[in-house]
């Protein structure tokens, strides 16, 4: 994952996705955003360890400094939330999502284009674990309208207004 960072004339080179563990290093990551830091340095442990969710990270190539991460979960959604409203026929009660988390990019790593490679690993890594176990969507729930538009612009995420008025839903049918 090569890129120039804004304004740098390096070249910063990451790692492929890896689950989290203990060596990596937390401590100076930010994304400019305090809820998703929060998560990553004081709760994505924790939260893994318990099986709350898995946390993939993207560290600086040949370090363990995490420059970005996303975590993935387990739910459902009632049929009458589903959308497209075509999906909802003949269908049962509940339907098993898989849900892509918190997920932020570091700001010495923004404007690069990793935010998009986080999010296709992720789709990629759903898709894959549904075929193993059932899952008929991807569930996001973006904290702004500029993350709702990111996620229908770079994956096709559709508002799910039936769950709550923030979430996103990709039908994997």
């Amino acid at each position: 994952m090569p890129a120039k960072t804004p304004g740098k004339a390096k070249t910063l080179e990451l790692s492929a996705p890896a689950k989290l563990s203990e060596q990596h290093d937390l401590n100076d990551f930010d994304c400019g955003e305090s809820s998703i830091n929060e998560y990553l340095v004081k709760k994505a442990h924790k939260a893994q360890a318990a099986k709350h969710a898995v946390v993939y990270v993207i560290c600086l190539k040949g370090t363990q400094k995490v420059i970005g991460y996303y975590t993935l979960s387990n739910g459902s959604v009632m049929r009458a939330s589903v959308v497209p409203k075509s999906r909802q026929r003949n269908s049962p009660g509940q339907h098993p999502v898989t849900i892509i988390g918190r997920m932020g990019v570091s700001l010495v790593a923004q404007g690069n284009g990793y935010a998009i490679d986080l999010l296709q690993d992720a789709i990629e890594r759903c898709i894959s674990a549904s075929e193993t176990v059932g899952s008929t969507a991807i569930l996001v729930h973006p904290l702004s309208d500029r993350l709702a538009d990111f996620y229908a612009r770079h994956a096709g995420f559709i508002p799910c207004p039936g769950v709550s008025p923030i979430t996103m839903m990709l039908p994997l049918q």
